[in-house]
């Protein structure tokens, strides 16, 4: 689709034979693809950026740094496939190991190693399988948290000290909401409360280079606060299973893939058209000619730049969430069902 779109000039790509003009293939959104000659040649070329990404960059050699110009926030696909590869592996590798092994010892060690040496990718699995390892684990034994008390029985830790919990769950969230939200770039003293001094505890393999960062460090943390605070949080968890939450969630995966092509042809497209009739595009000329407005019509026109924006973006949510409906509805759920009917036929 996307190489329909930029060989029909509907999607933000780089012009044909200017390619080489690097100044041109950073986009409004993700990076400009170039434009081929024919659409053969345009789909030609996005299958070959799409190989190179994920089997070469992804499956074999992470260190690259390829950078992915088509439909580039596809990245985590191919990531995803790889890291899920390894939690498979890790429950067939632990499954003969007691539950307490896993959740207190190997797994915790994973996540913190992982950390430490960059590879954020497998700790945060490696985190996901050992939050589901606890949910299921108090599902299966309500006191398996509990501590011995003078009388012989088992109390709770939860029931012991409701208040002292309570606080560490909501500070374990809203200091995951603030680690989440490290800045990509190196932050200066000036700019954010903090993360300079965050900067400077980051471990030494997440140093700053193209594709690599203390972000991705910090914000892996984040996270990970932020979904094990969830876990021990119904007030959240009742939020997140409202009527809203649950559709978003369905729609999810679809949403995720047909978002990006809408934004860089309908919402590019739609944006440049609606600048140009009112004029915003003139803000953007380099030189000013006699019939560029004045310094006082700049303002007015900073002032509908910012609505016309709103506008496209209204329209343009509208519409992936649309798509994303209906992608959900033809392609993933029947996959979904295709698939639990091949397990129960093989397993």
């Amino acid at each position: 689709m996307v190489g329909l779109f930029a060989s029909a000039g509907w999607f933000e790509a780089v012009p044909y034979n200017r390619e080489n003009e690097t100044w041109l293939r950073g986009g409004m959104i993700s990076p400009r693809a170039p434009m081929q000659e024919s659409f053969y040649k345009q789909a030609i070329w996005v299958l070959g950026d799409y190989y190179k990404y994920a089997v070469d960059v992804v499956l074999f050699n992470d260190s690259i740094g390829y950078r992915w110009e088509t439909n580039s926030h596809l990245w985590t696909i191919p990531m995803e496939f790889r890291e899920s590869l390894y939690v498979f592996l890790m429950i067939l590798g632990l499954s003969n190991f007691k539950r307490w092994a896993r959740v207190r010892l190997v797994l915790p060690l994973c996540v913190i190693v992982g950390l430490y040496n960059g590879s954020w990718q497998f700790a945060l699995f490696m985190l996901g399988f050992l939050l589901a390892e606890i949910h299921a684990t108090l599902e299966d034994d309500e006191n398996y948290l509990s501590l011995g008390t003078p009388n012989g029985t088992k109390k709770s830790v939860y029931d012991r000290h409701p208040r002292v919990f309570s606080f560490l769950k909501v500070t374990a969230l809203t200091v995951g909401l603030y680690l989440g939200s490290y800045p990509i770039r190196a932050p200066l003293p000036h700019e954010a409360s903090g993360f300079s001094l965050l900067t400077a505890w980051t471990p030494p393999s997440h140093v700053y280079t193209e594709n690599h960062g203390p972000v991705y460090f910090w914000a892996g943390v984040g996270a990970g606060m932020i979904v094990a605070s969830i876990v021990f949080l119904p007030v959240i968890q009742k939020l997140l299973c409202s009527g809203v939450c649950q559709y978003l969630g369905r729609i999810s995966f679809s949403l995720y893939l047909v978002h990006g092509p809408l934004l860089q042809s309908l919402g590019y497209s739609l944006l440049l058209a609606t600048w140009g009739v009112v004029g915003v595009g003139k803000l953007f000329d380099s030189e000013r000619s006699p019939n560029d407005p004045t310094d006082k019509d700049v303002q007015n026109l900073e002032n509908w730049k910012i609505v016309t924006t709103w506008f496209v973006f209204a329209i343009n949510t509208t519409a992936t969430i649309w798509v994303s409906d209906i992608f959900w509805r033809a392609f993933d759920a029947p996959s979904v069902k295709f698939t639990r009917w091949l397990e129960k036929k093989f397993i």
